[in-house]
């Protein structure tokens, strides 16, 4: 096996033990839920997207600190390590979406027979409350992209600058946002999101977690194996 394809293995077969863990803690969670409606005869809403999206979360910050070294000692280059990542990355959103929105439809078809009195929320019923199942997918993909993007484009910035210069950055870009939005009107950002078009927004914000994720390929061409310390 050469270093290509056991980089893909080895990236792989991570990107798997993740989806298994969190879409088995997805499914128990709504076994739960379906339970607590059943058993006490309670109609209530709740969310199962948390631990797919956490999932997405994990697979990308864990991905990359712990599997670039080990990718870069089996003889991987940099290049060849985030090739694959991304594309490992990218299967790992849509197995997960894919997931997430099969048990949703199984739970809106109970639900439409009457059989099911607890409602799930989904980020598509921004878009419409009656349930349709691409622009739901769509809107949960997009959201997907979003958080794949940011961890691993925050992980890089984190293995690059080292914790402290990371920390420095990352609270004062926090201060300038929170400063804007105390400082502004905030009826207009109300009334700017109450018209926009939710579709173009959530692809907008999808395309913003791609270019995120493509930004971070010059950052990990010549990478340390090891991140900063922390007072570096």
């Amino acid at each position: 096996m050469n270093a290509t394809k056991g980089t893909n293995r080895l990236i792989l077969d991570d990107m798997r033990w993740y989806l298994m863990i969190f879409s088995s803690i997805t499914l128990m969670l709504t076994v739960v839920y379906l339970a607590i409606g059943f058993i006490f005869d309670v109609t209530y809403t709740t969310q199962l997207f948390g631990p797919m999206y956490g999932g997405i979360c994990a697979f990308a910050i864990a991905g990359i600190i712990t599997l670039f070294p080990v990718a870069i000692g089996m003889g991987s280059t940099r290049i060849q390590f985030m090739k694959s990542f991304y594309i490992n990355s990218i299967w790992m959103v849509v197995a997960t979406i894919g997931i997430l929105n099969v048990i949703y439809f199984i739970m809106h078809l109970l639900h439409e027979y009457g059989t099911l009195d607890v409602t799930f929320y989904q980020p598509g019923m921004l878009y419409s409350s009656e349930y349709h199942f691409f622009p739901y997918l769509w809107f949960d993909l997009m959201i997907g992209f979003l958080v794949l993007g940011l961890s691993i484009f925050s992980t890089v910035c984190w293995i690059r600058l080292g914790m402290r210069n990371f920390f420095v950055l990352f609270f004062g870009a926090s201060l300038i946002v929170t400063l804007v939005i105390v400082l502004s009107d905030l009826s207009v950002w109300v009334q700017w999101f109450t018209n926009v078009n939710l579709i173009a927004l959530v692809t907008t914000l999808g395309a913003i977690g791609g270019a995120l994720l493509l930004s971070t390929y010059p950052m990990m061409k010549n990478a340390p194996l090891t991140m900063k310390g922390r007072k570096d």
